[in-house]
C-alpha cells in the first residue's frame, strides 16, 4: 500500500473513532409531572386458527401526584362503552380485573405497579426505556412478562426522528421467548419516544404466538398524544 493510501486509511479511522466518541449519549426517561394527562389508542388485530379478532381500547393516564423520586401515582381511566368493557374484560379475564377507572404507580424507567389489587392492563412498555445513556447504535434488553408468558425484549437506539411534528428515539425491539414460556412469542417492533417528555408516542409491530398446535399472528399499532390541553 502506498504511504499516502495508509495516510489516508489512517486520518479516516482516527476520524471515525472521534466521531463516535463525540456522539452524544442519551438518557430515554418518562418525565412525571403533576396534573399531565396522556391519551393512547391501542389496536391489536389477529389472526388465531383461521379466525380473525381485532381488540380497540382507549385510556387516559392521568398524573395525580410526583414522589422525590420521580415516580408517581396517577389514575388511568377506559374509554369504553359497558358493551365494550364486557368483552375486553371477557378477553383478559385469566389474567385479572380489567377495571374502568384503576391506579398505578408510574416510574420514570417505564415500570407500572398496580395500586388496585388484581387490576390488569396491556398497556405498559417498560422495554422501551434503556437501564442506562445510550447512544445511537446501543443495545439494551428487558425481560417481562405476566402468568406463564415471558419474553425477551431486544433494543437498539436506531436515532431520532419527527413524527407527527415531535422529535422522538426511534427504537427496533425483536421480541424473543424464554424456553419456559407459554406461549411462545417472536416479533418485532418499532418504538417511538418523545424525545423531550419521554412518554411512548408510537409503537408499530407484528408478533406470532405458539401453544403447542395453536398459533397465532398479530398486528399491535399503539398512539400516544398529551390529552386535556398538556403541552
Amino acid at each position: 500500500m502506498r504511504a499516502s493510501a495508509r495516510v489516508a486509511l489512517l486520518g479516516g479511522l482516527v476520524a471515525g473513532v472521534l466521531s463516535a466518541c463525540g456522539e452524544p449519549a442519551h438518557t430515554i426517561r418518562r418525565e412525571l409531572r403533576t396534573g399531565d394527562q396522556w391519551h393512547y389508542r391501542l389496536r391489536l388485530e389477529g389472526e388465531l386458527q383461521g379466525h380473525t379478532d381485532t381488540l380497540q381500547l382507549e385510556y387516559i393516564d392521568s398524573v395525580q401526584s410526583v414522589a422525590p423520586d420521580g415516580s408517581a401515582t396517577a389514575e388511568r381511566k377506559l374509554i369504553a362503552s359497558p358493551e365494550q368493557l364486557r368483552r375486553l374484560q371477557a378477553s383478559v379475564s385469566l389474567l385479572g380485573e380489567l377495571k374502568p377507572k384503576s391506579r398505578w404507580k408510574l416510574f420514570p424507567d417505564g415500570r407500572e405497579t398496580p395500586l388496585d389489587k388484581g387490576s390488569f392492563f396491556i398497556g405498559a412498555f417498560p422495554y422501551a426505556y434503556p437501564d442506562r445513556p445510550v447512544r445511537i447504535g446501543a443495545q439494551w434488553g428487558r425481560l417481562d412478562g405476566f402468568g406463564s408468558l415471558e419474553v425477551k425484549y431486544l433494543c437498539r437506539l436506531d436515532g431520532l426522528e419527527t413524527v407527527a411534528g415531535v422529535r422522538c428515539y426511534k427504537i427496533h425491539t425483536q421480541v424473543e421467548p424464554t424456553p419456559d414460556s407459554l406461549p411462545q412469542m417472536r416479533g418485532e417492533m418499532t418504538i417511538y419516544v418523545d424525545a423531550q417528555r419521554g412518554w411512548v408516542r408510537q409503537i408499530r409491530g407484528t408478533l406470532n404466538m405458539q401453544a403447542g398446535k395453536l398459533t397465532g399472528a398479530f398486528r399491535l399499532d399503539v398512539q400516544g398524544a398529551p390529552a386535556g390541553g398538556t403541552k
